[in-house]
């Protein structure tokens, strides 16, 4: 038996107890939900991801040059780690613009240009969702940052 089935099949079987557990706390409607309806929801999805992977495994054929993926594993465990300690001492928008170039360049292989681009972007964009629109506070570090924000 393919991992992919076996793990279908555990996703199934997941699923079962949480549906039928969420049932018990009260559904509700999609105007009006109860406290069970986001857990059957997610045992839903959770049930038809399974069987996706039951009916249509990924093939295990793996081409045989593809390079160890320790190193990057690495790379992304290193840069979370560095993350979460430079967050206060950086700030948000310098760490986070840190962390998404190194997993952009070393992780994914992406280009320098395409790296620096996308984290800045990204960075600039979820400081405005966050700070801005949902008004949570994020630490601000060595970029002063306007007062509306």
């Amino acid at each position: 038996m393919n991992v992919d089935r076996i793990l279908g099949v555990g996703a199934v079987l997941l699923a079962i107890p949480i549906g039928v557990a969420s049932r018990g706390f009260g559904v509700g409607s999609p105007k009006s939900p109860g406290a069970g309806f986001w857990p059957l929801l997610i045992a839903l999805v959770m049930a038809g991801l399974g069987l996706s992977l039951i009916l249509r495994p990924t093939p295990n054929a793996m081409p045989a040059a593809e390079e160890s993926r320790w190193g990057r594993f690495v790379i992304s465990l290193g840069t979370l780690a560095f993350y979460v300690v430079a967050l206060e001492l950086l700030g948000y928008l310098l760490a986070t613009v840190v962390m998404l170039f190194v997993q952009l360049r070393w992780v994914e292989s992406r280009s320098w240009k395409s790296s620096a681009v996308i984290a800045v972007l990204t960075a600039v964009v979820s400081l405005v969702l966050f700070r801005v629109l949902l008004k949570v506070s994020l630490p601000e570090g060595v970029i002063p940052l306007p007062r509306g924000w």
